[in-house]
C-alpha cells in the first residue's frame, strides 16, 4: 500500500521537460545584459574570411530550416578578423546586405564562401565583389544601384554596431549565434551538431 501512495505521489507532481532538465544555465547557455526581442530570432555573428563560419553553414541553413513559423533567422557579418583589411570587409559586409536586398542571399553567400574557402581567392576591392555578383547571375545595374544605396549602407552600419555591441560584453569568437537577443550558448558540453540544434531551438522557445 505504501508503495502504491508513494508511486501515485511520485506521478501527481509537476515534470520539467526533458530539455529544461538538459540545459542548464552556465552549463549550456549564457543570459545576455539586453532587452529581449519580442520576436523569436536568431543572429549569427559571422566573417565569410571563418573557416569554421564556412563549414557550419549547412548546419545554419538546417536549424533555418528548423525555426518555428514567424521566427527569423539573421545574418550579422562582422568586421575585424585578424590580419585582414578592414575595407574590404566592410565591403562584404555590404555585400551581405545587398545580396538580401536582391534577395539573392541564398546564393550569393555560398558564391562568396567558396570564392574564398574553395577557390583560395580574395577580393582586392569593391569591383571583386561586383564581379562575382555579375558571375552569380545579378546584373551591373542592380549590383550598383543597391550597393551605393543608403539603405545598404544604413544597415551595413548597423551591422557593424551590432558587432561592436556582442563584443562589448566579451564576445568576439565566429561563428556565435545569439537567440532572442538574449541567450548565447555555450558548446563546451555539446556532443554532436543534433544536441546543438536541439539547444538552439529550446533557447529560441525559452520565455524567461
Amino acid at each position: 500500500m505504501r508503495t502504491l501512495i508513494a508511486l501515485l505521489f511520485c506521478l501527481a507532481l509537476p515534470t520539467l521537460p526533458v530539455e529544461a532538465a538538459k540545459f542548464t544555465e552556465g552549463d549550456y547557455y549564457v543570459t545576455l545584459a539586453s532587452e529581449p526581442s519580442k520576436k523569436m530570432e536568431i543572429t549569427e555573428y559571422f566573417s565569410f574570411y571563418c573557416p569554421a563560419c564556412f563549414k557550419q553553414e549547412p548546419f545554419m541553413n538546417e536549424l533555418k530550416a528548423s525555426m518555428p513559423e514567424g521566427a527569423v533567422f539573421r545574418k550579422n557579418h562582422v568586421d575585424g578578423m585578424p590580419k585582414r583589411d578592414m575595407s574590404v570587409e566592410h565591403s562584404l559586409t555590404k555585400a551581405l546586405v545587398t545580396a538580401q536586398h536582391l534577395k539573392s542571399e541564398d546564393k550569393l553567400v555560398p558564391a562568396i564562401f567558396n570564392y574564398i574557402h574553395v577557390k583560395g581567392a580574395d577580393f582586392s576591392n569593391d569591383n571583386d565583389i561586383r564581379n562575382l555578383f555579375l558571375r552569380n547571375g545579378v546584373s551591373a545595374k542592380d549590383f550598383d544601384k543597391a550597393f551605393a544605396s543608403f539603405s545598404v549602407n544604413v544597415k551595413a552600419k548597423q551591422m557593424q554596431k551590432n558587432t561592436q555591441a556582442i563584443r562589448a560584453q566579451g564576445h568576439r569568437a565566429v561563428p556565435t549565434l545569439i537567440i532572442n537577443n538574449k541567450y548565447k550558448p555555450v558548446l563546451d558540453n555539446i556532443k554532436s551538431y543534433d544536441e546543438y540544434k536541439e539547444l538552439v531551438l529550446f533557447l529560441l522557445n525559452k520565455t524567461a
